[in-house]
């Protein structure tokens, strides 16, 4: 996905139909962008948190990370070691090299929390555009 693109569907976001298809995409998405070079032997459970942006509760992603698997289930995890919070337009920019998470991260727009380490590590498990001209 490209920036024009990443535009087009934020500016859409809001409706109940492009969200869902957000939603729906994800657990594929996120694994086609799990690098399992950068989980080494990392045995973790991730939860991803995406706003809704009508303000409806989040929707939670598990993430199962074991060396080079990532197994991504809809619902929250019992016991995760961090948690990722970010809102689906920002999580569309993201993916479409829009803006980076360390800007977002530093606007509070992402949110790491848990396990300080691990916490830090969940972004550079995925394969995500470098960003050189942030939003």
């Amino acid at each position: 996905m490209n920036q024009r693109v990443g535009h087009w569907l934020v500016a859409r976001d809001r409706g109940r139909l492009v969200h869902w298809l957000v939603l729906k995409t994800l657990p594929r998405a996120i694994s086609r962008r799990f690098d399992p070079s950068s989980a080494e032997d990392l045995e973790a459970t991730l939860e991803l948190a995406i706003r809704d942006p009508r303000g409806g509760q989040p929707a939670r992603y598990e993430l199962a990370i074991r060396g080079a698997q990532c197994d991504v289930r809809a619902g929250a995890p019992s016991r995760p070691g961090a948690r990722a919070t970010i809102g689906s337009g920002d999580l569309i920019l993201l993916v479409s090299g829009a803006v980076g998470w360390p800007q977002l991260l530093s606007t509070g727009r992402f949110e790491l929390t848990g396990d300080a380490f691990l916490a830090l590590r969940f972004a550079s498990l995925f394969r995500l555009p470098v960003v050189l001209d942030p939003v």
